[in-house]
C-alpha cells in the first residue's frame, strides 16, 4: 500500500465515505515509480455487542482504491520491473479516491520523462511524447 503523491485525502464524515491517495500496487511497480510504502495501516474503532455488554475493538481499513479508477502508463522504452521476468511497455496504477486522472497526467508528464503517456479504464489515451 502507497500513498500517491498527487489528489487530496479528505477525512470521512457521517454521510461521505471520504477520500483517499491510498492505492495498492506491487513493490516492482512502486520502486519503478519511486513511491514508498505508508508507515501506518489505517485503522477504526468498531463497537460489538458481547455477553457481558458492549466491546470496542480496532480493526484494520480496507483502504486503496478497490474497483476504482485506474490509468495505464505508456513508457518510451521497454522497463524491467523489479520481481518479474522480461521488459513491460505499460503498466496498470490503480488511482486512489482522491486522485484523478488529470492529476496523474500532470504529475507524470512534469517527473518521469520515460512515460510518455496513459491510458484510462475506458480506453481514452492521453501522450504527451514518442515512443523509441
Amino acid at each position: 500500500m502507497v500513498k500517491l503523491p498527487f489528489g487530496r485525502t479528505v477525512a470521512p464524515t457521517n454521510k461521505s465515505g471520504g477520500l483517499s491517495q491510498l492505492a495498492l500496487i506491487k513493490q516492482g511497480v512502486a520502486d519503478l515509480l519511486k513511491l514508498k510504502p505508508v508507515d501506518k495501516i489505517p485503522t477504526g474503532k468498531v463497537s460489538m455487542k458481547t455477553a457481558s455488554g458492549t466491546a470496542t475493538f480496532t480493526r484494520v481499513k480496507k483502504v486503496g482504491s478497490y474497483r476504482g479508477e485506474s490509468v495505464t502508463l505508456i513508457f518510451a522504452k521497454p522497463q524491467a520491473i523489479k520481481g518479474s521476468t522480461g521488459t513491460y511497455k505499460t503498466v496498470s496504477l490503480p488511482l486512489g479516491s482522491g486522485c484523478n486522472i488529470t492529476d496523474a497526467v500532470t504529475y507524470f508528464q512534469s517527473n518521469f520523462p520515460n512515460i510518455i503517456g496513459l491510458r484510462t479504464r475506458n480506453g481514452h489515451r492521453i501522450q504527451w511524447g514518442e515512443s523509441k
